[in-house]
């Protein structure tokens, strides 16, 4: 029998991982050293990052909050 907790963990660090990601996309965009991502304009950058940091701090936090939740 499988613990239901164990998907929800594997999910959440998912989430962060993929928050890391974009946000490290996004730094990459803004440093212009990146060949493949010169047309991605500067305020997508910030755009990128404020995803990324919002995936990584707040839908953890959300999805905590819903599970917490009596159904």
């Amino acid at each position: 029998m499988r613990d239901p907790a164990m998907g929800r963990f594997a999910l959440l660090q998912l989430l962060r991982l993929a928050g890391t990601l974009i946000v490290l996309i996004g730094a990459m965009v803004a440093s212009g050293n990146v060949p493949w991502l010169a047309r991605v304009p500067q305020w997508g950058a910030f755009a990128l990052a404020f995803a990324g940091l919002t995936l990584f701090f707040g839908a953890p936090r959300w999805l905590v909050r819903r599970w917490k939740r009596p159904s």
